[in-house]
């Protein structure tokens, strides 16, 4: 197939990966053989395998190849976190900056700078969760609401795809646990070494660029509700 189309390359990948062509931990085709046959040049068929990377699709080994990832602990597409907050509950703004992201979100937007927004979830005195979310500059331009410290009405994505019309997609969101780093003892008031569950890489794109990762830290016993819509 010759198609000159990363968003077809992307495609079709995609499909074999969802379909069991293409198992867990087997690698894809070489950058040689997806340029070869989607005509692409080495840097499509890159940015291609960093939406897929972003996606929670593939993964790389150093010097192997890329490889499908397992994606059994993914929760995407229908799948979502239900409800920010509950009765009782409100959200507080911590702040909104232009700032350098983490390596690992710089991976995904492709630059390092960005603007970080984070917020917590309080019932009382009492912080439930800690969500931050590292949103690329570009954005910035039909949402300057993003460098201010509050909410966008109803949220930056919706905001976004009215006002340039490009429709944001929620790529992936992946559930799982960790030890609390330094920052989410800050900033959910806990004890060190206090294990957290989290929701991280939730990956925002429109088209085949991602221009929004978010992570979101829960306090210990705080309820995760994962729901089918």
């Amino acid at each position: 197939m010759s198609t000159g189309s990363v968003a077809n390359m992307v495609d079709d990948l995609r499909r074999q990966i969802d379909a069991g062509d293409l198992g867990a931990d087997e690698r894809i085709p070489s950058t040689r053989v997806l340029m070869e046959t989607y005509a692409l040049s080495d840097n499509a068929v890159y940015r291609g395998i960093a939406l897929l990377k972003a996606e929670s699709y593939v993964y790389s080994r150093q010097g192997k190849g890329v490889f499908v990832r397992d994606r059994r602990a993914l929760i995407a597409g229908a799948r979502r976190i239900q409800g920010i907050t509950q009765a009782g509950e409100h959200i507080e703004w911590r702040h909104s900056i232009r700032t350098d992201a983490p390596s690992w979100v710089a991976e995904h937007l492709g630059v390092g700078e960005c603007v970080e927004r984070a917020r917590t979830v309080r019932r009382g005195d009492l912080v439930l969760q800690a969500s931050r979310s590292w949103v690329h500059l570009d954005v910035t331009t039909d949402v300057p609401e993003l460098d201010e410290p509050r909410p966008c009405d109803p949220t930056w994505q919706a905001v976004y795809t009215e006002r340039s019309g490009n429709p944001v997609q929620a790529a992936s969101k992946v559930v799982d646990a960790r030890l609390a780093s330094a920052e989410d003892c800050e900033a959910l008031g806990l004890a060190p070494d206090t294990y957290a569950v989290m929701i991280m890489r939730s990956v925002y794109v429109t088209g085949d660029r991602v221009i929004g990762v978010g992570e979101t830290v829960y306090a210990p016993g705080h309820p995760v509700d994962l729901k089918v819509s």
